[in-house]
């Protein structure tokens, strides 16, 4: 449990510095290392996780669909994840759980960009354009499916008995991995003033 929570959060984090390498730092050595260590907690994880398993995969192909694997960083981080998830096995997933997250990752990647747009032309949004620009879609999506496990739970011999979702807390699992990608830049100058405090 600690582990998968470690590794969601280092994935999020490595996933987004790998990111800022490449857009903010034109540092593609960086970019590069830092997207092999996004997929070694990945695949860790998803190597034993169904649900981390088909989130990751799900992300992959969302983010392919917009047009987002687009240098060579995350090609390379692409097809290295692909090719040894495949080579080491890939736990049980539910496979539409992986069809409404993948449409839920292409959601937030394709509505952050028009929200970005938007708010630059208009400058407000309304409270759905900030789901929207802040990739609510995916958290909520994951959300419901884990939701939907604990109802089970809690209410066995119903329909949903026949359905595979989310262990409920995959969630927390996936907002770790949001929290590590959204405060990366904060968390790597934080490391970066702690260590230049401890050489002094």
């Amino acid at each position: 449990m600690i582990l998968d929570a470690i590794c969601f959060a280092l994935s999020g984090y490595f996933m987004k510095t790998s990111d800022e390498f490449v857009d903010e730092k034109d540092n593609l050595p960086l970019a590069i290392i830092t997207g092999i260590l996004c997929v070694f907690f990945t695949l860790f994880v998803s190597s034993y996780n169904g649900d981390a398993a088909c989130i990751f995969i799900s992300i992959l192909v969302g983010t392919a669909l917009a047009f987002k694997v687009d240098n060579l960083n995350h090609l390379l981080s692409a097809v290295l994840f692909v090719i040894l998830l495949y080579i080491m096995g890939i736990p049980q997933f539910s496979w539409y759980c992986l069809i409404l997250c993948t449409i839920a990752a292409y959601l937030d990647e394709k509505g952050n960009d028009l929200m970005d747009e938007k708010e630059e032309k208009f400058g407000y949004l309304s409270n759905i354009d900030k789901l929207l620009k802040y990739r609510y879609v995916m958290k909520i999506t994951i959300f419901i499916l884990s939701l939907l496990t604990l109802i089970k739970i809690v209410f066995p011999n119903t329909i949903l008995d026949g359905f595979l979702f989310f262990q409920p807390i995959t969630i927390i699992y996936f907002y770790l991995f949001d929290l590590g990608y959204e405060f990366s830049e904060e968390l790597t100058n934080r490391f970066n003033d702690f260590f230049q405090s401890f050489l002094r």
